[in-house]
């Protein structure tokens, strides 16, 4: 066993080898995976999904930037067609790989009915990274460099990058780092301010980079001297051309409007989830009044703060009492809760004022609509029948059907699979810290809803992505030209 026993190699076991340019190219791809999931894994998303993705996807782009690269240096393998499978000495070029790459994320992505332009924003700025690393195996290579220097052009370099760029008896142009310094660059510039500063819409992050790296490309292609040719023409320099025609048009919103009717354009009206208490009816008497009551038996004498009181209104009946009590006694005493709950339910429960216009309208213009309450799903029903409102929805969920209560994204996610929607266009609406929680561990579009002024500086301190003292209101937002996720995660 050697461990580099030249610039090109990183271990040699017998006749087996293994690349510096394997190792490096590795590398980048799987940086640009991890950065990628963690992203994916804050939109809800499971893992297996873009675990799948990659795993697929690797030899795809691997595969497709090997084809392309072939084509256009036929001649270089016409006379020893086996050397195709050689990948390991070098000889794949990278736009190959991302036409085939995007072409497989297109049918993929489509088939799980997951917004493409969306996931396109995750990728394409960690792909930048990966290319940035990934020249670094071109230099190991001995590849992507450019003219003829003098040796004083290296007089400040690292020793290993003058020696390694001495090729063919001359000093070669380090175009593989003007490459990976431009990308770096650019990766820096659309994750950390473009993002945050200059996207105003999905796919602006694809094409910042569409934009970035085509320009980047162009320049540094000029100064190659192992460029892929058709006669005298760079094919890289005019494919990057094309990328920052479409980059710049795709950020100006040219495409959107062109294509505003054809996916992956078109808009779709988001599905809208409600909570139920304070939100569609107004349980607070009638909560405040159980709790009030279970604490008469269960722990006589303590008597419960306003403030207490509002904080059961949100979080699961578990959570609340096992604030007060052990856990051995929580289901003995939840029990007592919702028998007294059960019992006096119509007389403290409320309505709240303009639900059913709002849910009228909503359901007339063709939105997905669900309820998704902690609460158990018979109680649920209870409250929605007390106002004829239960026809309106589709799908109904109560405690007992959702693996994880809120703040978990959980119930939310589920309502979606129930409905047969996607998630990238989810409202949300609910009245508790716990509601805003629960989008926010998913991206989706949190709708706090405000039924008592004092509660509106709570809710506002949670950042939700709107917030409505109305329920009409939410006609009005739902007609607005928006994205129904969090954009600022």
């Amino acid at each position: 066993m050697q461990f580099f026993p030249d610039m090109s190699t990183f271990i040699k076991i017998g006749n087996f080898q293994i690349t510096w340019y394997a190792i490096i190219i590795l590398t980048g791809a799987f940086l640009a995976y991890y950065l990628t999931l963690r992203q994916v894994r804050k939109w809800g998303y499971k893992d297996e999904i873009f675990e799948n993705f990659f795993l697929l996807l690797l030899p795809i782009g691997i595969l497709g930037a090997r084809i392309y690269y072939v084509i256009f240096e036929w001649e270089q393998y016409a006379a020893d067609p086996i050397s195709i499978l050689y990948i390991w000495n070098g000889g794949l070029a990278i736009y190959g790989g991302i036409i085939a790459g995007t072409i497989f994320g297109i049918f993929y992505f489509r088939h799980y009915r997951i917004d493409i332009l969306r996931m396109a924003d995750a990728i394409f700025p960690n792909l930048m990274l990966a290319q940035a690393i990934g020249r670094w195996g071109n230099f190991m290579n001995q590849e992507a460099y450019g003219g003829i220097v003098s040796a004083d052009y290296y007089a400040h370099w690292p020793a290993f990058i003058r020696d390694n760029m001495y090729i063919d008896g001359y000093f070669r142009q380090p175009t593989f780092l003007y490459e990976s310094i431009g990308n770096i660059i650019g990766f820096i510039l659309i994750t950390f301010v473009y993002k945050k500063y200059g996207r105003k819409k999905r796919g602006d992050l694809m094409f910042a980079y569409l934009s970035w790296y085509g320009m980047v490309r162009f320049f540094v292609e000029g100064l190659r001297s192992d460029s892929l040719m058709i006669g005298n023409i760079r094919v890289s320099q005019m494919l990057s051309l094309l990328l920052v025609l479409a980059g710049v048009l795709g950020i100006l919103g040219v495409w959107h409007r062109l294509f505003k009717n054809v996916w992956p354009f078109k808009k779709q009206k988001p599905a809208v989830i409600f909570d139920l208490d304070g939100t569609l009816v107004d349980t607070k008497e009638l909560i405040y009044k159980s709790f009030i009551h279970t604490f008469e038996k269960y722990k006589p004498g303590y008597h419960l703060s306003e403030e207490e009181l509002k904080s059961f209104l949100g979080p699961s009946l578990k959570n609340s009492f096992l604030r007060y009590f052990d856990e051995s006694q929580i289901d003995e005493i939840i029990a007592y809760y919702r028998e007294f709950n059960h019992a006096h339910h119509d007389e403290y429960i409320r309505e709240v004022p303009n639900v059913e216009q709002t849910l009228k309208y909503l359901k007339e213009n063709g939105y997905p609509l669900a309820v998704m309450s902690n609460k158990l799903s018979d109680i649920v029903r209870m409250g929605l029948q007390c106002f004829k409102l239960e026809d309106y929805f589709e799908v109904i969920l109560g405690g007992e059907e959702i693996s994880e209560s809120k703040p978990s994204p959980q119930g939310i996610l589920e309502a979606c699979e129930k409905l047969h929607v996607p998630h990238d266009n989810v409202i949300y609406v609910g009245d508790s810290p716990t509601d805003i929680q629960a989008c926010k561990n998913m991206a989706a579009f949190s709708v706090a809803f405000v039924l008592e002024e004092s509660r509106k500086e709570e809710m506002e301190k949670e950042k939700p992505c709107a917030l409505i003292q109305d329920m009409k209101e939410l006609i009005t937002l739902v007609k607005e030209d928006k994205e129904w996720s969090d954009t600022t995660i």
